[in-house]
Order: structure tokens, then sequence, then C-alpha cells
């Protein structure tokens, strides 16, 4: 509501009242009464951070008689929403005129529909993908490697190319600046910051589509930077724009304002910005915040905390927190909340134990509120299997004892290690919820794989099927890592019919003899005996296992791929190593196994996604979630189930520098964090065929 000038003495005499009735802890009340001025403050997890981060601007309010003006950044949209309904509460209704809580994606969309008549957002993958092809044509025509790789691979390279458009904004490259120079400044700036594996990664996927005829990063910046720099010129001119592109043109629309000097009138400046979540910015939030910081001369409050920046996988760094002046240009005062509210003894102080060991870092001090201890237990087995049995013996306990609000959660830290619990619970018709990243099922990967099974189980029937030729063509397109091109498969097709075959072996045998293309090329026979072979092992394995075991040896289709990961989530992290095992009881049913997996892929198709509007629905209020331990932060459950607590997962065995390990070892603190009454730690002895040794991250936190 607006406040009129006889309300607002009122107003300020009731704020100063509540503040100091407010129930505020010694480290809470110096943050909320410290000097005007730019401010880090550090808050781990269940510290009070929202309480704390109101109260303080109810307190610069009263200090400014009603003319502090508040910009409060929060980092997803479910934040912003709770912090909006506490703003109107009671105790700070009285400046929720003076506050505008808002994403730096909304920032910018306010931006874009105030600058530009009738402008389009491209959000599905399909959007970009016509983004890329029709708007930007002008842009990649006038390269000739571009335009190349486009007519080679009409389907994926729109999207690496939107990829890369989306990307080079987030990482702070500037095309108003399209220069060499400022080009390898901003690697020199990632490499510093850690994040130039987002441009390696750019890379591999150009010079693996041909647009790039080599991997030097010389001639990455000569070939993409000048598509770059028109593509971003031509999205403007079309008012055409993706969801990082709000923020981006957010960042050139209000430098330029900085440049001409063309300030907010007095009434509208914003006196202070408070940025939540802050260890989990990119270089491009970064910038956004600095310009509007410049434009309104307002002070700035940085909130977070190091010790959970887990999001370095999409562009965030924690050096951001761990050193704002360096990175603002400007000093801040540090204040750390030292009290946790949230967890039990226990798990406070052994994630503090855990967390020391990390070099890069601010030291705390956390003291536990509560009083009673966690409940942590270890469940040892001697497979990855047994631990899951033991897991959904618990899970089932859990949903039997009906308590009213009670959640527990099955935290992985892949993908991949939920899969049988997914197939399990869903078989069983139990009651869960799966956050999106956990879709696999629904990736058009698995899709092949499941046209893989059922054509092997439709083999063993011996039988002349209408539909064999087919079968064959579509597992040859997963036998390399790349599908047939059309003109292949076509030839391929009319080769096999030719031969009137009358059983999948004959198929097989037609493939073994084609002498034309596969893959651009056949070797006097060599590529189609290899494709033969590959087939043959699959449509004549004994049983469920021996058939994933095939697919996961022999078909490079399915195999891990982070270059098409962006695409299908399936090749992240293939579930094979834990779908093998888990297919051991199957045996030889396969009906029975494709049965099953059918009822979980169709089970996830209804689940609502956390990322949708719709958090509220019933359907989040389940009693079980399954999630990876990305996905768990910000939230709390009563029990907490972590899974396959091994090295080589609690880390990944990729995780080799001191910077990744210190990554892996925050995801672990996150995790172990977010259980109020119990935490569960699975060991499994063996997973696969490898033996598994328990993670160091148990012996760090004293749970060894």
């Amino acid at each position: 509501m607006d406040l009129t000038q006889t309300a607002i003495p009122e107003t300020l005499a009731r704020l100063a009242g509540s503040l100091a009735e407010a129930e505020l802890d010694e480290f809470q009340r110096r943050f909320v009464e410290a000097e005007d001025g730019d401010i880090r403050l550090l808050a781990p997890a269940g510290s009070g951070k929202t309480h704390s981060l109101l109260w303080r601007c109810a307190e610069l309010y009263r200090r400014s008689e009603g003319s502090a003006r508040f910009l409060i950044v929060t980092f997803t949209r479910a934040a912003r929403d709770e912090l909006r309904l506490r703003l109107f509460t009671p105790q700070f209704r009285r400046l929720a005129a003076s506050a505008d809580v808002v994403t730096l994606n909304g920032w910018g969309n306010r931006v874009i529909r105030g600058t530009f008549l009738n402008p389009r957002l491209m959000t599905s993958d399909g959007d970009r993908t016509l983004l890329v092809k029709n708007t930007l044509q002008a842009a990649w025509a006038e390269d000739e490697a571009i335009a190349a790789g486009l007519r080679d691979h009409t389907y994926k390279l729109p999207k690496i190319l939107a990829e890369l458009l989306d990307t080079l904004k987030s990482l702070g490259f500037d095309h108003e600046d399209g220069s060499m120079r400022h080009a390898n400044d901003r690697l020199d700036a990632l490499e510093a910051l850690g994040l130039s594996r987002h441009i390696d990664q750019l890379i591999e996927k150009l010079a693996e589509h041909g647009v790039l005829p080599d991997k030097r990063l010389e001639t990455f910046i000569e070939t993409v930077m000048p598509f770059w720099v028109k593509a971003c010129e031509l999205q403007a001119a079309q008012a055409t724009f993706t969801l990082e592109d709000q923020k981006y043109v957010g960042f050139l629309d209000t430098r330029r304002r900085v440049a001409e000097g063309n300030r907010p009138a007095p009434g509208d400046r914003i006196t202070h910005i408070l940025v939540d979540e802050f260890q989990d910015i990119n270089p491009l939030d970064l910038a956004l915040v600095r310009e509007i910081a410049a434009l309104n001369q307002a002070r700035i409050t940085i909130v977070g905390d190091d010790d959970q920046a887990i999001f370095e996988w999409r562009g965030a760094t924690p050096d951001y927190i761990l050193e704002p002046e360096a990175h603002f240009g400007r000093p801040f005062a540090t204040h750390i909340l030292e009290r946790n509210y949230r967890c039990p003894r226990n798990l406070v102080d052994s994630s503090a134990r855990l967390i020391s060991h990390n070099r890069r870092r601010e030291p705390k001090t956390m003291t536990p509120v509560l009083e009673r201890d966690a409940e942590i237990e270890t469940l040892e087995h001697a497979s990855f299997v047994a631990a899951t049995d033991a897991v959904m013996r618990e899970v089932r306990t859990f949903i039997e004892r009906d308590v009213p609000g009670a959640k527990l959660a099955v935290l992985s830290r892949k993908r991949a290690q939920l899969i049988p619990y997914q197939i399990i619970m869903a078989r069983e018709g139990l009651s869960f919820c799966a956050a999106e990243d956990l879709h696999v099922f629904l990736s058009d990967t698995f899709d092949r794989l499941l046209h893989a099974i059922r054509t092997r189980a439709m083999a063993a029937l011996g039988m002349r099927l209408p539909t064999m030729v087919e079968d064959i063509v579509t597992l040859c397109n997963s036998v390399r890592r790349f599908p047939l091109k059309r003109a292949e498969a076509d030839a391929l097709a009319k080769h096999l019919r030719n031969g009137r075959p009358k059983s999948y072996d004959e198929v097989i045998d037609a493939l073994e003899a084609y002498q034309g293309p596969l893959k651009g090329k056949n070797d006097d026979g060599k590529i189609s005996a290899a494709f033969a072979q590959a087939l043959r092992k699959l449509v004549h394995a004994p049983t469920v296992r021996a058939a994933i075991e095939a697919m996961q040896d022999l078909f490079g289709g399915f195999q891990q791929d982070y270059g098409r990961a962006q695409e299908d989530i399936f090749l992240v992290d293939p579930p094979f190593l834990y779908l093998t095992e888990f297919a051991e009881a199957y045996g030889d049913d396969f009906q029975r196994f494709l049965d099953d997996l059918e009822t979980a892929k169709d089970t996830l198709v209804r689940l609502p996604g956390e990322d949708k509007e719709d958090d509220a629905n019933a359907l989040w209020r389940r009693p079980v979630h399954l999630m990876t331990a990305l996905r768990a932060k910000g939230k709390e459950f009563d029990t907490v189930v972590m899974l396959d607590v091994v090295d080589g997962i609690w880390p990944l065995r990729r995780a080799k520098s001191e910077r990744d390990i210190e990554s892996e070892r925050r995801l672990f603190y996150v995790a172990m964090t977010r259980a109020k009454r119990r935490l569960i730690l699975t060991l499994s002895g063996r997973i696969g065929d490898q033996v598994a040794s328990p993670s160091p991250f148990l012996q760090e936190a004293g749970l060894g």
C-alpha cells in the first residue's frame, strides 16, 4: 500500500518498537543494526537468513525516515514469492511498498518489455532451434564452416549454437566490444575463476560437428566471435530473445544509462540492493548487479554461504562471495550468522568438521540451537542391490507411519543411482515425487533402449514379423555414437528387404553381407560385420542382464556423452551400472522387465516438475522424494537417505583437482544438512564389478 506523509512518522515509530521486540540472536542483531554500507552476510543453512534480511530492511527504512528503497534479488521464483509473502506479514507490511523483490530474469524482462515493441521470448528447445535457423541466418550464412555444419547436422548443430549464444552471455562476454582483446581477457578471467571448462565443452562440440578445424582457443575466437556478435545484433534488431537474454539485455541497457548519466529521479532511486544466494551467481549476474548499483548509486548487501556453492557446473563460482571487494571494486564489511536453527546438534558438528577441510572458504563457527541429536545410521551391504532392498524397507515403513507433513528424501550424487527406486516404487504404487532432472525414462535414448529390449524379446519368438527390417535398422542407429544418415539407412533397409528374411537372424546375416556405406564408409564390409556382431550379441542375450550388458559394451549410442547431454539427459549418466545389476532379478523374463519400465515411465509423465509454478500442488506434499543432491539445496526433510556413500561417487571419480574435490565436498555438506531428524548412509561393498570403499568424506566428518 502507498504510505501518506502523515502515516510515515507513525509507521517509523511502530518499526522502531517492533525491532526492539524482534526475536533476533546476537549475530542477527549485529547485522541488522550495522552501519549503513556495503555488507557481506554469510548465512549458513538454517541460520535465519530471510528473517535477518527483512529486519535489516526494516531498520534501514526506519533510519532513513521512510526514504529508503530496496531491490531484493532472489535466485529462484519460489524464493521471490516467499519473500513477497513475508513482506505482507504484520511485522513488515509497512515497508512493502518500498521493497521490490525480483529475480534477475524478472528485472531484465521488465527492461525488454519497456524497450522493445512486441518482443518475442524463445523459451523451448524448439523455439531456440528456430531462432538459430531463421532469425540468425544472416549471421551464420557469412561463415562457410557454420553454414556447412548446419547443412550436415540440421538437428543437432542449431541446439549447440543456441547453447553457445547463451553460454557466452552467461560467462560475461560482451558483443558490443567484440574485439579479440576482449575475448582473450574474458578467457583469462574464466581460467582464474575455474570456469574455462565451459568454453572447452563448446569447443569439443563445435569441432565434433565440423565447425572448428581444430580445438585451439585461437581458432574458437576467430570463428565464433564474429558469428556471435552478428547474432546478438540480429536478436536485438528483431526483438527475439531467450531467457538468458533477459539478463543480458538488462545489463546492456543499464550500462548504457550509466554511461549517459540517465539516473533515476530521487524518489525512484534504489538506495539498497540485497542479493540473496550470492554464491550461485554467474559472471552475467554479477555484471548486471554491478550496473544496477552504479546507476542508482546504491549500497549492496550480498547474502549467501560459500560452503553451499554447488552450481559451478552452470557457470556460478564461489570466488564472487569469497572476494567481493575484487569484483565490485568497493570494500565490504562481513557479518556471519553463527547459530543453526534447523539441524540437530550432531549434524551441525559433523558437517562443520567436514567442510573445514576446504581451503577456499571463509572460516565459520556454527553453534546448534537444537539440543537433540539426529539419528545417524549406516547401512552396509555387499552390493548396491542389497542396499536398495534395505532402503526400500525404510521407505515402506516411513509411508506406513503416515506422520502428517513428514517427508523422506532419497538423495543421490548421480541420477542413475535412483533408477531402481523409481522402478520399484512405480511397480508397487507407492506415493513419491521425482525431480525433473531424474526423468531419464522420458528421454529419446531411453526409448531406444526400450525398443532394443523389445526387439530382443520378439527375436526369441523366431517368427517372421513385419517390423524386422525396421527394428534392425533402428538398432543400427545406436551401434555408433551418431545415427546413420537418412540415405544410408534407406539404402540399408532396401538391401535387407531384398533378401526376404524370415527371422531376425536372417536380417542380421543380410546386414553382415552388406557392402554399401555405413557411417560414410564400409571398408570391404568390416563396418557391416561389426554392426552384425553387436546385434547378434543383443538378440541372443540369454537374460535381461546380458542384453543390457551388450548394449552397454557394444552400442556407442548408449554410452556417456557430455557433448550430447544438453539434448538428452540419458547421456549425462547412462543408467547401465545400476540397471544391469538390478535386472539380474528378472532372469529371462523380458516382458516383466519391460512392463515395469513402462510403468515407471508412465508414473513420471504424471508427476509435476520441481521447476513448475504449481509447487503448492498436492502432489508435492507426497511423503517420499527422489532427487540428486544438487536438487536438495534449500530443502529440508525429516529423514534423508544418502545413497552409495563410497569413493568414486562421493566424490565423483572424475573430480581430480583440488577445486573439483572442494566442490564435491560442498555438495556432500549440503546433502547431509538437509536432515532434521534422521540421516541414513548406505555403503555398498560392490557396485557392478567394482569393489567399493567408503567415501573419504565420512572420515572427514567424523562418521567413518
